[in-house]
């Protein structure tokens, strides 16, 4: 059933200037929602836009787990690692770098005359580096598809089952193909392939890549992937890197960026409708109707919104009451529209960095356990609230207390 709806907005709610939407394709949204909205007109707002071709996904493993003994910048530290491998050997193998990476993830993108011999065999071969050099370690899965490149992101149905896949469905120094991409290997019988029968039916085919050819052919390309951070952060990082013990640079680079925060996370309910198009831009849409909604809800509260992409949200505030307060806010008026939320809140340190024009961004187990009790445990129309965030949020009595267990670990929260 479709989510979006133009008469659930007001009129000229679209109309936005790009410094609100960032990184959002404002135009093609704007003709969207003041156009048919048939899947005619999606199909020929998108065509420009269609890519033919492999991405490759992938997610840090174990995040939830190291948080318990590391400390932060440590943990940043470690799983910039995988990543300049996987990007250095993927723009060898003729991939392209994705968007600007979260700090646990990667996206690349491949064109649709790469062999995929090649490429699960340089997947192989990247994993085997990772495993030897890297003390932490990623899941990877690849998918052969049709993609839509707008605003620096990937979108469509087959770009959300690869993520999906990647993010859920894999362990670390595990590579996982879809059966498309499976289809195109010319030597199938040269790589050893599990099937994933573990996975929800809507995923597809996938099957585990267990054994192959390794590639001893690449020379792989030392230039930097697109970093999540400021690049004067990025460099104070890597001098931590190389620096592990060194207890005054570390004091030093925690007192420049380290904060207390409450951090919120936000998913929202997706669109779903039959044809891929409609579905690509309604979730435009209502990802900039998120973005209005939130700077709206923000209001006085003295709150920031770190992002929004995609179904997906994170606001930051001082204290715990504000947070409170903007869920609550939030959750109404996207429930005014008839779609549902699910939000997680948590409080402790974060890394805060400027990336651009003014614009911060964070890292921080704040983060990842609120995604967690959100996306991972979440039921849309409910706010989880971590132990340590409820303390000072004057939650009331409509919380109840819950226990979940993420990655291995306890998580107390409070459910209303």
């Amino acid at each position: 059933m479709a989510k979006f709806s133009v008469e659930r907005f007001p009129a000229g709610f679209f109309d936005v200037t790009q410094d609100i939407s960032r990184t959002l394709p404002v135009e093609i949204i704007e003709r969207w929602a003041k156009g048919a909205q048939s899947p005619d007109s999606a199909r020929r707002l998108l065509d420009p836009n269609r890519f033919e071709g492999i991405v490759v996904s992938s997610d840090s493993s174990g995040l939830t787990r190291l948080g318990g003994r590391m400390g932060l910048l440590e943990i940043l530290a470690i799983i910039d690692h995988p990543k300049r491998l996987l990007h250095s050997y993927g723009t060898a193998a003729g991939g392209e770098a994705v968007g600007i990476w979260a700090a646990d993830n990667t996206e690349m993108l491949y064109p649709a005359g790469t062999r995929a011999d090649d490429l699960v065999s340089m997947l192989l071969t990247v994993q085997d580096q990772i495993q030897k050099e890297c003390k932490t370690q990623v899941g990877i899965a690849a998918h052969r598809g049709c993609f839509y490149r707008l605003g620096g992101g990937l979108y469509g149905a087959d770009a959300d089952r690869v993520e999906e896949v990647s993010e859920t469905h894999t362990e670390g120094g595990e590579v996982v193909i879809t059966a498309e991409l499976r289809a195109e290997l010319g030597r199938p019988e040269c790589f050893s392939l599990q099937p994933r029968t573990d996975m929800p039916s809507e995923l597809g085919e996938n099957l585990r890549v267990t054994a192959g050819p390794r590639r001893g052919d690449l020379e792989p390309q030392q230039t930097q992937y697109p970093i999540p951070y400021s690049d004067q952060f990025y460099a104070d990082l890597l001098q931590f890197a190389g620096r592990p013990d060194d207890s005054k640079l570390l004091e030093q680079v925690h007192k420049t960026y380290s904060r207390q925060r409450a951090v919120v996370l936000i998913e929202r309910e997706r669109d779903e409708t039959d044809a891929n198009e409609v579905a690509v831009l309604n979730e435009l849409a209502l990802s900039l109707a998120m973005k209005k909604i939130g700077v709206k809800a923000l209001g006085d509260l003295g709150g920031s919104e770190i992002k929004t992409s995609g179904s997906i949200g994170i606001y930051t505030f001082e204290e715990c009451g504000q947070a409170l307060a903007f869920a609550q806010r939030f959750r109404e008026a996207f429930l005014r529209q008839g779609i549902a939320s699910r939000i997680g809140i948590d409080y402790g340190e974060v890394l805060v960095f400027q990336i651009r024009d003014g614009i911060e961004d964070i890292a921080g187990a704040p983060v990842n356990i609120a995604s967690k009790l959100a996306q991972d445990e979440g039921v849309f129309g409910k706010i989880y609230i971590s132990e340590a965030a409820s303390r000072t949020a004057g939650a009331g009595s409509e919380f109840q207390p819950n226990t979940f267990s993420i990655a291995g670990t306890q998580i107390s929260a409070f459910v209303d």
